[in-house]
């Protein structure tokens, strides 16, 4: 009988250490570590990047995050890897606080979290700005405008001679007030290129946070035009425009023998690789006080194929051989449309067309260039040539003297519009005559 009570008592006590070790594993199926080693690791204007330490008991994590501090929280993400021990939030808005905290937690059904957490606050970037538009109006100054940001307090400008690729060298104006939406920077060089950025910010915990750059944008700088002494305003004048060129013969060196012995004046429309070539030629336009115009880098693309690059690489190209960028455009086959408008405006340069065509392309007879000329000359004309034939510069010859005779002023196209209405050319306007405006020519 004694032995039987002590067997009992051992199946007993054997019993009662298989159930506490049951109670023990459900405990622990019932309980997961809280995370630790949360922290903020980076921010953006639309996400913010968290990182932990792993949670060893842990199936997985789940996130938590509340706009503003005193918000209520709401589950962010779920993350079903226990190895996992970064994550990225993101479509967050821009330029917002918000704050967050991590769980772990065990069991996909009927699981467990982990009980104590650590709140962390950050805030997201101001949005990438945007500038809406960069001009040189009035001589070496420039004004930039850009979009408002409503959540911004504020926006630096950044401006840099040259092309922008390099902002070591920037100066940088603060703008403390959310609502200004546009700032205009003086004493620059005129005739230079500018480049801008804009960017804003927000200020978070006593430090500003910055948002990215704008997009750069660039100018080239007006200088202060008067009338030339030698223009009077209120007599007959025209502006005598070539295109084209320099020629590979000599009729360009012919056709500015011509305006040097009459102290003439013209507008020329350089084709940008030509203009390379011909670097005398081109130093001597601006020696006998002639007009530079950009007419493309090869002259290859008609309208809507001509690209804001063949613009730009023929304006650099005619800077490279002479120190000066082109201050009017012509559109090959006089083909403008809209895109093209916006980057002469951008170069800060007015487009022309014609009022007179002289069709020496076409003829290649100086008598009929002559003729075309003298016959149909009014006051205020812009009138079309192409410095690259041998009959165009024969027809200079006689028809300069002639038109000073007439009592017509032979000057550049810039002077013409200035002497006609008082005012300078608008950059990404197109002028067919003195006074008046054509922007649909494609």
């Amino acid at each position: 009988m004694a032995k039987k009570i002590r067997i009992a008592g051992v199946i007993l006590i054997v019993l009662i250490i298989i159930a506490a070790f049951s109670a023990m594993a459900v405990v622990q199926t019932k309980t997961v570590s809280d995370v630790e080693g949360f922290e903020i690791v980076s921010t953006s204007e639309g996400s913010v990047s968290l990182k932990w330490k792993k949670v060893s008991s842990a199936d997985g994590y789940f996130i938590y995050k509340a706009e503003t501090l005193n918000g209520e929280y709401e589950k962010a993400a779920q993350i079903k890897n226990a190895k996992t021990k970064e994550y990225k939030i993101d479509k967050l808005e821009q330029a917002t606080q918000y704050k967050f905290y991590i769980t772990a937690y065990k069991g996909e059904k009927n699981g467990v979290e982990s009980k104590n957490h650590k709140e962390l606050s950050a805030c997201t970037l101001p949005s990438k700005q945007k500038i809406a538009s960069l001009e040189s109006k009035n001589s070496n100054e420039l004004t930039v405008k850009w979009d408002i940001n409503s959540k911004a307090l504020g926006y630096q400008v950044q401006y840099v001679q040259g092309d922008g690729k390099d902002f070591s060298a920037a100066k940088t104006v603060n703008i403390d007030d959310k609502a200004k939406s546009s700032t205009t920077v003086e004493k620059l060089k005129a005739k230079k290129k500018y480049s801008v950025r804009v960017r804003s910010y927000i200020k978070y915990n006593d430090s500003k946070l910055y948002g990215k750059w704008s997009e750069v944008a660039s100018v080239k700088i007006q200088e202060k035009i008067e009338m030339p002494t030698d223009i009077d305003p209120s007599k007959p004048m025209v502006a005598l425009t070539f295109d084209d060129g320099p020629g590979y013969n000599h009729s360009s060196d012919k056709i500015l023998d011509v305006l040097e012995k009459y102290n003439a004046r013209a507008t020329f429309f350089m084709v940008g690789q030509n203009a390379v070539d011909h670097p005398k030629n081109v130093k001597r336009k601006i020696e006998l006080g002639c007009e530079l115009g950009n007419h493309t880098w090869d002259h290859n693309s008609y309208g809507a194929n001509v690209s804001a690059n063949d613009i730009k690489k023929c304006s650099q190209g005619i800077y490279d051989v002479c120190g000066q960028y082109p201050t009017a455009f012509r559109s090959p086959g006089g083909k403008t449309t809209s895109a093209i408008r916006t980057e002469c405006k951008a170069e800060n340069m007015p487009l022309y067309y014609w009022s007179l065509d002289t069709q020496d392309w076409k003829y290649r007879d100086a008598n009929k260039v002559y003729n075309a000329v003298i016959n149909n000359v009014e006051d205020g004309d812009i009138i079309l040539m192409h410095e690259i034939y041998d009959s165009t510069a024969e027809a200079v010859e006689k028809m300069v003297p002639e038109l000073i005779n007439r009592g017509y002023q032979l000057v550049t196209c810039e002077e013409l519009v200035l002497a006609k209405t008082g005012k300078r050319p608008v950059a990404g306007d197109q002028y067919v005559t003195a006074t008046s405006v054509n922007n649909k020519t494609s």
